[in-house]
């Protein structure tokens, strides 16, 4: 019988340690869902954050703006006639 209760008793402990095995290996996979989760939603903040900076550069990059940027801040006008030399081969 004192081998039997033995027997029992490790059989409950190994099913003890398994059990608490499953429950941290379930505690570490939901964190690093959590993880993974909280890093999609950064890529994504990021990702918009790209677009609108994408949209902003091509708005003052436009043409017409850095002409009136020239124009006022800078007082550049275009040559006149008279300022103007033409190269011919």
């Amino acid at each position: 019988m004192n081998r039997m209760a033995l027997t029992l008793v490790l059989l409950t402990a190994l099913c003890f340690c398994s059990a608490m095995m499953v429950l941290y290996s379930k505690y570490l996979s939901t964190r690093a869902y959590m993880q993974v989760s909280q890093s999609q939603k950064i890529i994504d903040a990021l990702d918009v954050q790209w677009s609108q900076l994408q949209i902003e550069e091509s708005t003052f990059s436009e043409h017409g703006r850095v002409e009136r940027a020239a124009r006022d801040r800078l007082d550049m006008t275009y040559p006149a006639l008279d300022g103007t030399v033409m190269i011919v081969r």
